[in-house]
């Protein structure tokens, strides 16, 4: 029996750039986000026969079949799962649950930790001596593979190292830098940040496909957009790394006035509404996490403004989700 859990993540800025070919297209990308405490978790069981069961306890759905060779992940209402298992070729039964402590559809990457974590303990339980890289390759493949639209990969690596990382992507590869912050300069993000869901789902996939396709034909104005999407990811990377959260809340909005001209579906008249409420009650910048369209919003505010926003938040629709920055990433009990 093994647990695996990892942390899902909220990104700071430069999202998109992660997605190949585009970041070659611009000379290069840079992706900042954090991992966080709202963990995807995994237990994985052999068993003695044939038999799959996939249990999904959040989504309430039970799959099985009699063996592996019986899955077929595009009819799978947990085909993500399925995928997985269709990459591995357990040779056994397995005894699979899975949960998550974020809302379906959060923005918040589960899907990415969710592959992270079977990834991880598939190949601990097989025996397969993957390197960090070499495994997030794999998730990028399956998950694209699922999805059927090109995928980013910043999210494998919060899921797989935790804490806050700055993600070149570049055409001689992908290099990770972790911010280097003490505990107090991460309780100090903490004081400032609320993380709320706005109470409707969005499809990342969808999202990012619109927004390369733009680029790539070259419609409107979406290959400006991304150099500016650049631009400010640079200068977050900067403002953390001088523990300047002026600097920080004020990159977080010139993130999303940059993002809302990607593509009109990013924002819309419920997610407007819960970030105008928070800035009248004294946030200092919102923006929402993921590709956009829904989702959870990520809201700055300092600290003695923190109850306020809060509640007019949750007075909007908005439902909070208290969380910690996470300094672990996938992490593997039992053998």
């Amino acid at each position: 029996m093994l647990k695996i859990t990892a942390p899902t993540r909220i990104d700071l800025a430069g999202g998109t750039l992660d997605i190949f070919p585009l970041y070659l297209f611009e000379g290069g990308g840079i992706t900042i986000n954090m991992a966080i405490n709202l963990e995807t978790s995994v237990s994985i069981n052999k068993r003695k026969d044939k038999i799959i069961n996939i249990a999904s306890s959040d989504l309430e759905i039970i799959e099985l079949y009699e063996s592996a060779e019986k899955i077929d992940a595009k009819k799978s209402k947990l085909g993500l799962i399925c995928e997985v298992i269709n990459f591995f070729q357990p040779d056994c039964g397995l005894d699979i649950s899975v949960s998550s402590s974020v809302p379906k559809g959060s923005g918040l990457a589960a899907s990415s930790s969710l592959i992270v974590a079977l990834t991880y303990g598939f190949s601990k339980l097989y025996g397969e001596k993957a390197e960090a890289n070499t495994l997030i390759d794999w998730c990028a493949n399956i998950e694209a593979k699922h999805l059927g639209v090109p995928t980013g990969k910043q999210d494998y690596y919060a899921a797989y190292f935790g804490g806050i990382n700055t993600i070149y992507f570049t055409d001689k590869g992908i290099e990770l830098k972790q911010a280097k912050l003490s505990k107090l300069d991460i309780r100090q993000i903490e004081e400032h940040v609320v993380l709320s869901f706005t109470g409707k789902s969005h499809f990342s996939g969808a999202n990012n496909w619109d927004i390369m396709k733009g680029y790539i034909d070259d419609t409107g104005d979406t290959r400006e957009h991304m150099k500016r999407i650049k631009i400010t990811a640079e200068k977050m990377d900067s403002a953390i790394n001088r523990r300047d959260i002026t600097a920080f809340s004020e990159l977080v909005k010139e993130e999303w006035e940059n993002r809302k001209k990607l593509a009109k579906e990013i924002s819309n008249d419920k997610i407007d509404e819960i970030i105008r409420k928070a800035e009248e009650a004294g946030a200092l910048a919102s923006k929402i996490c993921g590709a956009g369209g829904g989702g959870c919003l990520m809201t700055v505010c300092r600290p003695e403004k923190r109850e306020q926003v809060i509640n007019a938040i949750e007075t909007s629709g908005g439902k909070i989700l208290p969380f910690n920055i996470s300094t672990i990433g996938v992490n593997i009990m039992g053998a």
